[in-house]
């Protein structure tokens, strides 16, 4: 399980990378643009941390359920 659950992280992080990178790219074409980008919402970084968070509350939640 306990792999899975890497790869599951691991997977999670590279798309979290790559959208990252797209974003970026994609607001520096726009300000090449004249078009400005203001910040609005949660941060990425800060959803991506909500969701790791919660997938190890809930990885420690089937640990200890199961045993």
């Amino acid at each position: 399980m306990s792999k899975l659950l890497n790869l599951v992280f691991i997977g999670a992080f590279l798309y979290f990378v790559y959208w990252m990178i797209k974003r970026h790219f994609k607001h520096r074409q726009l300000e090449a643009q004249g078009i400005v980008i203001q910040q609005q919402g949660m941060r990425p970084i800060t959803l991506f941390a909500i969701v790791m968070v919660a997938c190890y509350g809930a990885y420690m939640l089937w640990f200890f359920i199961a045993a």
